[in-house]
């Protein structure tokens, strides 16, 4: 269970804003990580089948 830190100066109890937001679930977490992984596998592969397109073209 999270705990958050409300704003509580004020009387209006609907007005409660949220200082410190709730930590990510483990699979928003999960989900964070594998679109990462999956952006930084793209952009190192991405150049080398450019290369072997222009390189078959060239040939």
């Amino acid at each position: 269970m999270a705990v958050r830190i409300f704003e509580v100066t004020e009387t209006e109890s609907a007005r409660l804003t949220v200082l410190e937001p709730a930590p990510l679930r483990r699979r928003d977490a999960r989900r964070i990580r594998q679109r990462y992984a999956i952006l930084g596998i793209l952009s190192l592969t991405l150049p080398f089948v450019a290369a072997l397109c222009v390189l078959g073209v060239g040939h």
